[in-house]
């Protein structure tokens, strides 16, 4: 018979063809465009991380990008919820561990489908603990995955 993924490869234009055929590390932000501090950044350093990165978040992680774990926008409204002091803060004090994480090779509808199952709009892309992009659902909108 004809399957989704032959449809896919004689038409990989089309809509059902990028969503069969397109992968996160075809859409992830990587190197440079990649929202990172370390572990003894302050909270200030990682906002500016985050503003500078236009993602909503930023990864803690090591100099060769060993995940700690990550801070979003809305890590930071729970944390500003909880009074702690946004001016003496370090990063790794409010960051979440870990940060959910696939692999470069998953295809982009099933990321996207992660997002929609865990409510979140970013994931994290590695292996293992080696941090290689992040891909943020409007990368998925652009891509035209969603």
């Amino acid at each position: 018979g004809f399957t989704p993924e032959d449809f896919a490869l004689s038409h990989p234009g089309g809509a059902l063809g990028r969503k069969l055929l397109l992968r996160v590390s075809d859409i992830m932000h990587s190197g440079d465009e990649i929202p990172h501090v370390s572990a003894d950044a302050s909270l200030r350093d990682a906002l500016l991380e985050i503003t500078r990165k236009n993602l909503g978040l930023t990864v803690i992680c090591d100099d060769l990008m060993k995940i700690a774990g990550i801070f979003t926008d809305g890590d930071l409204r729970r944390v500003f919820d909880m009074g702690i002091n946004l001016h003496e803060a370090k990063i790794a004090d409010v960051m979440t561990p870990g940060g959910v994480r696939v692999r470069p090779n998953l295809l982009a509808v099933d990321a996207l489908n992660l997002m929609q199952q865990r409510h979140i709009t970013a994931l994290l892309v590695a292996d293992g603990d080696q941090l290689l992009g992040v891909v943020h659902m409007h990368d998925m909108l652009r891509a035209g995955v969603v």
